[in-house]
């Protein structure tokens, strides 16, 4: 197996959101000077995780901004935000267009700059669709059913052409479910963030069909993790996916959040949408080979992030002040 040393500079695109920040911050105490661009500076606990790395402030779409990140880069992690599944589905033409062209413009600039490698963070969750079984390795055939998955899908299609045709060295992490203390409640996408937010707040949650829905759960320093790992091993195959390799249902969180809490939660049922993925649990045996991975069991993540906020005094999820 080969193995490289850690990146000299690594620039993060959506270095402060959710899964940037963490991952940049994680390059950072690998010893990597990092650049982080974002819309937005970094504010509270993000601030502090990385008061070390350059900011880049702009839009990625700008390609005077990602010029100026790229400069004297031998790494770019693509963890750039962009609408949620059901938010895709009601504008699929915004969710393109917030995501492809900037990609492309990307591997176009890389195309140009050899040496430069890709890490692109893809949605394991969505690209599957509802794959005849579970758990889904790499190989199980893409049938997404949301444009979310859809545009992830194509993003993947670039990368390789671009890989293929001009030999860009490009990775592409199939992501689970993150989840983490510094993510919000509020965009409707963390399922475990909101479930301990309402236990706290006593407000009720509203759950989707009947609660048993199947996904994969992995935490989002695991997640910082493997990304670090995964650049050092130069071997493997282009398309990984990351998760726990663990399914668990919407009532086996409910159950663990409550428990944890002390809280049981109240549900307000309501019908089953369409876009939603039944069952996705991620196979995760090629990682395995290629990392030391020992991903946190959702009951030991759970008490984690509770204890967490539960230490803080502001709204669970927000970036606090220091």
């Amino acid at each position: 197996m080969n193995h490289r040393l850690s990146p000299r500079r690594v620039l993060v695109l959506g270095g402060t959101g959710f899964l940037g920040s963490e991952i940049a911050g994680r390059f950072i105490e690998q010893g990597s000077s990092v650049a982080v661009l974002a819309r937005h500076g970094p504010t509270g606990i993000k601030r502090k995780k990385l008061r070390t790395a350059d900011l880049v402030l702009g839009a990625a779409e700008d390609e005077e901004v990602l010029e100026r990140g790229l400069e004297d880069a031998d790494h770019v992690v693509h963890a750039l935000g962009c609408p949620l599944p059901a938010g895709s589905n009601g504008d699929p033409v915004d969710d393109l267009l917030q995501t492809v062209p900037t990609l492309v413009r990307l591997l176009e600039m890389l195309r140009r700059r050899p040496g430069i490698s890709l890490t692109f963070l893809s949605s394991g969750g969505t690209v599957y669709g509802n794959p005849v079984k579970v758990p889904a390795d790499e190989s199980t055939r893409c049938d997404p059913i949301t444009a979310y998955g859809i545009t992830k899908l194509a993003a993947e299609k670039y990368i390789g052409m671009y890989s293929d045709r001009y030999g860009i060295d490009a990775r592409i992490l199939r992501i689970s479910n993150a989840y983490g203390p510094l993510q919000s409640p509020e965009r409707g996408q963390g399922l475990i963030a909101a479930f301990l937010d309402a236990a706290r707040s006593g407000h009720g949650v509203r759950i989707f069909g009947d609660g048993t829905a199947l996904r994969d759960y992995v935490t989002v320093e695991d997640v910082a993790n493997a990304v670090v790992q995964l650049y050092r091993c130069s071997d493997g195959p282009r398309v990984l996916n990351v998760g726990s390799g663990t399914g668990h249902s919407v009532r086996d969180v409910l159950a663990i959040v409550g428990h944890v809490t002390g809280h049981p939660l109240h549900v307000d049922w309501l019908p089953e949408r369409l876009f939603d993925v039944k069952a996705i649990v991620l196979d995760v045996t090629t990682l395995h080979q290629l990392i030391a991975w020992s991903p946190v069991p959702l009951e030991e993540g759970i008490p984690r992030i509770w204890n967490t906020w539960q230490s803080w005094s502001a709204p669970l999820g927000e970036d606090l002040p220091l």
